[in-house]
């Protein structure tokens, strides 16, 4: 129980940094802060797909929201 607390609060943590980090590319690009997220999981994605082949594992991928 304790164990699934401490990684719950590293997720977290985890996202967090990711949003800051995406939300200052966002303002660099002049970009809005959806489209670097949907361009971060793409490329997310294609480096599973390049790892993949590499070892000939599957892993797991993160589906893009198809919200417009």
């Amino acid at each position: 129980m304790e164990d699934d607390l401490e990684d719950f609060s590293s997720v977290n943590s985890e996202l967090r940094y990711l949003t800051l980090e995406l939300m200052k590319i966002a303002v660099q690009k002049g970009k809005s802060f959806k489209d670097i997220a949907h361009e971060f999981i793409d490329n997310v994605n294609y480096l599973s797909k390049l790892i993949e082949k590499s070892a000939g594992l599957p892993l797991k991928r993160i589906r893009k929201r198809s919200d417009g």
